[in-house]
């Protein structure tokens, strides 16, 4: 569930906002000023951690008093990652937000990216239910290593360090991203 919900946050919530936002003429009225297209999309992605996290609190107070879930040794680590979690999939939303031209465009690319994410990730269906040359390629998308990370904190009790390769990954995510966002950055419809 944590992991579907950083999905849509980062996926919806960035991106479908970015575009209703130039598409209302918002960005249009800062492009006078002498702010850059970066602490937009950086307020962007933090005012989204920000919203999620209570969230995530909720979802593991609900799991440990309604179904008897242990609580998570590590709980700082697990709410670190999923901070670098939703950092990186509202950068990949900032994306989809810059490239599109109306929320309807936005609807339909954000579908086309959400959804084999969403099921090749491991969140939907596990892994060891595909064949093997479809479990191969997982390994190139980002959702996949939120799901082995989430899933190594909460089940197998593990730390942040001994998931590096999945905070890595997330953290090469959000790197990229928020350089891509920022070049397609657009004040403007037009």
């Amino acid at each position: 569930v944590i992991v579907i919900g950083i999905l849509g946050n980062g996926l919806w919530g960035a991106g479908m906002r970015a575009v209703q936002e130039r598409e209302e003429n918002i960005l249009r009225r800062y492009k006078v000023t002498p702010i850059t297209p970066v602490p937009l999309l950086a307020a962007s992605m933090i005012s989204g951690v920000i919203i999620y996290l209570p969230s995530v609190i909720l979802m593991l107070a609900i799991a440990h008093s309604m179904y008897g879930m242990a609580i998570p040794g590590n709980l700082l680590s697990l709410f670190a990652f999923v901070c670098i979690g939703a950092l990186a999939f509202r950068a990949i939303g900032l994306i989809i937000a810059a490239v599109v031209n109306s929320s309807q465009e936005s609807q339909i690319l954000t579908q086309f990216i959400y959804l084999p994410m969403l099921f090749l990730s491991g969140a939907s269906f596990p892994m060891w239910l595909f064949p093997n040359w479809l479990q191969i390629l997982p390994q190139f998308i980002p959702a996949r290593y939120l799901m082995s990370g989430v899933s190594g904190i909460l089940q197998r009790n593990e730390t942040l360090a001994q998931n590096w390769q999945a905070v890595g990954a997330l953290v090469l995510s959000s790197g990229v991203g928020m350089i891509i966002a920022t070049k397609l950055f657009r004040w403007e419809k037009e």
